[in-house]
């Protein structure tokens, strides 16, 4: 049941009427986020992120709730509002690539889990935001990684 459920949760998605890859942009490195835009809802191109990920066979280890973690903390830092309308880290590994970019680097170790993060802020609701930490390109196996986050991404906002 559980590798049916990406397929039928695209066919759901996709016959809801809520078609996501006509407004993508091209990503833009803003510090050392990689970050790709689309317009759609959050909900739905999370599902296409989440499909795209595990359609390659990868795990997703855990799916953390940065909005409301920065919910919990807001009152700590005199905050009363987030920035975000959502946002979530998803965290995800790929055993051959880990262990090639470890192999190569053992402080690449730093990337693992890799880390996709989706995001929605208050002032675009709408334009959903997916990225990642594009790092270490100077490092081979490094790119190699990159490139796959970007990947995943791309055809993640292409569906």
């Amino acid at each position: 049941m559980r590798r049916l459920l990406p397929p039928l949760l695209l066919c759901l998605v996709t016959l809801g009427g809520h078609a996501v890859g006509a407004d993508a942009d091209a990503p833009r490195t803003i510090g050392v986020a990689r970050v790709h835009q689309t317009a759609g809802d959050y909900e739905t191109v999370k599902a296409f992120l989440l499909a795209e990920i595990q359609q390659r066979g990868l795990v997703v280890n855990r799916i953390g709730d940065v909005n409301d973690m920065l919910g919990r903390t807001a009152g700590a830092v005199g905050a009363t509002v987030t920035a975000f309308l959502n946002a979530e880290a998803i965290l995800f590994c790929k055993a051959d690539l880990s262990h090639n970019i470890t192999h190569a680097n053992p402080h690449n170790v730093v990337l693992c889990p890799y880390s996709i993060v989706i995001y929605e802020t208050r002032a675009e609701p709408g334009t959903i935001y997916l990225g990642y930490r594009a790092s270490g390109e100077g490092d081979p196996a490094v790119r190699i990684v990159n490139r796959l986050l970007d990947d995943i991404i791309r055809r993640a906002i292409e569906l």
